[in-house]
């Protein structure tokens, strides 16, 4: 009966000094869950995502009335470069992709570049605004134009006002804003 209940006050000590180790840990958990929260909210949301990806997620959030195709761009051509995203220097450009209308009498272009080091995206970024051609299509310009970038990820969009009901820079902005995980976008 003594081994009894010498094995029973082992048990409950063990059992109080389990419950209270778990009520601490479980206490403290909750600092370093927070300090994940503030990891992941400084985490790059278009890090892991392709460019095109990132297109079907923009049109996702703001669908698009226009018969359109992306693609990835062929960064070592520089014609495709020029023509689709103003840039002439390519040398801190990773990646790029396209979503344009199948047809080609319609001014709409949205345009992505990833940059290879983050202190490029502004140059790279005024370049493409400035480079851009924004009258590139058959009898057809673009006058509603903006550049922004989250990141080491820039967009360039260029529409004409004449599609205004079916979409705006602003939209397409604002989505890509939402791709990002709402974080604030750098306007050139």
């Amino acid at each position: 009966m003594k081994k009894h209940n010498n094995f029973l006050k082992f048990f409950l000590l063990c059992a109080v000094i389990i419950l209270s180790a778990s009520c601490l840990f479980g206490c403290g958990s909750g600092g370093n869950k927070n300090s994940a929260d503030d990891m992941a909210q400084n985490k790059n949301a278009l890090e892991d995502m392709a460019l095109t990806d990132i297109i079907d997620k923009i049109y996702e959030v703001t669908p698009v009335e226009l018969s359109i195709h992306s693609d990835s761009m062929d960064v070592d051509d520089p014609d495709a470069m020029v023509y689709n995203a103003g840039l002439t220097n390519l040398d801190n450009v990773k990646e790029a992709a396209i979503s344009e209308p199948m047809m080609s009498s319609q001014a709409y272009s949205l345009v992505l570049v990833r940059a290879t080091d983050e202190n490029a995206v502004a140059d790279i970024a005024n370049e493409m605004k400035t480079g851009i051609d924004t009258a590139k299509w058959i009898c057809v310009a673009a006058d509603d134009l903006q550049v922004v970038s989250y990141r080491d990820v820039i967009l360039l969009f260029m529409v004409s006002s004449e599609l205004s009901d079916a979409i705006t820079s602003q939209k397409i902005v604002d989505a890509f804003q939402q791709v990002c995980g709402g974080a604030e976008l750098v306007s050139y």
